[in-house]
């Protein structure tokens, strides 16, 4: 019984990472799209190819957070005590959640640097900055959001754990509420370091990260006045 409630527990946190990925899926992409296409010039014509690269940014980047979720659960469902054995299931899961960080994750890099580029070949107010504030400024809205649910959630867990006979906890020993408090914990770590990574490129509950500074070319040194011809 106890490695049902446990495995429901974790699975739940995983569904909750992929149904929240598809769910603002819709969202974000009409984001972009309707600030892509404000009536602005676009001088560059590349527009189309920054909603391109910053939406599929966006569905790469859900499906690697909920591969690194379904890994993590996965790893703490053995922590409570279980009546059957988990080693196949657990393999399966966290080879699944593997494929899902390596495959998508590459994805994410790929698309979200080209964007970055695009955007960045620019002055601030440019159509393809503007796509990239946009992207930016979804995806910290939902993952801070994610923040301080799971922060909340993981509140409750630890008074759980510390006192069970007021709170409940998960399962028929303490080891069930500690599983979820570590996956409540690292879906609050995953989501605040998403929101870091995105500080710099658009609004965001942190503040900026400073940008590269741009290599400028060194000044070209002063050309020596020509010598002047001595005097008769």
């Amino acid at each position: 019984m106890t490695s049902q409630v446990l495995n429901a527990s974790g699975g739940a946190f995983a569904a909750f990472a992929l149904v929240s990925a598809l769910f603002s899926l819709g969202f974000v992409v009409l984001i972009i799209v309707v600030v892509a296409n404000r009536a602005e010039p676009d001088p560059r014509g590349l527009r189309p190819h920054s909603v391109y690269l910053f939406g599929m940014s966006f569905v790469t980047l859900q499906l690697t957070y909920a591969g690194l979720i379904l890994i993590a659960t996965s790893v703490f469902s053995l922590i409570a005590p279980h009546d059957t054995p988990l080693t196949n299931t657990v393999a399966r899961e966290v080879v699944i959640g593997i494929l899902f960080v390596v495959i998508a994750g590459g994805a994410w890099v790929a698309h979200v640097t080209r964007g970055i580029a695009v955007a960045r070949g620019e002055d601030a107010v440019g159509p393809n900055a503007r796509v990239m504030k946009s992207y930016a400024g979804v995806v910290g809205f939902i993952y801070f959001l994610q923040v301080i649910s799971a922060f909340g959630i993981s509140i409750y867990l630890l008074l759980s754990l510390i006192a069970p006979g007021v709170f409940g906890s998960i399962g028929s020993s303490r080891s069930g509420t500690l599983a979820a408090l570590l996956d409540a914990l690292w879906i609050m770590f995953v989501s605040g370091v998403t929101v870091a990574i995105h500080s710099s490129l658009g609004p965001s509950a942190l503040p900026p990260r400073p940008a590269r500074p741009v290599d400028s070319a060194p000044a070209a040194p002063p050309s020596a006045a020509p010598p002047t011809a001595p005097a008769v």
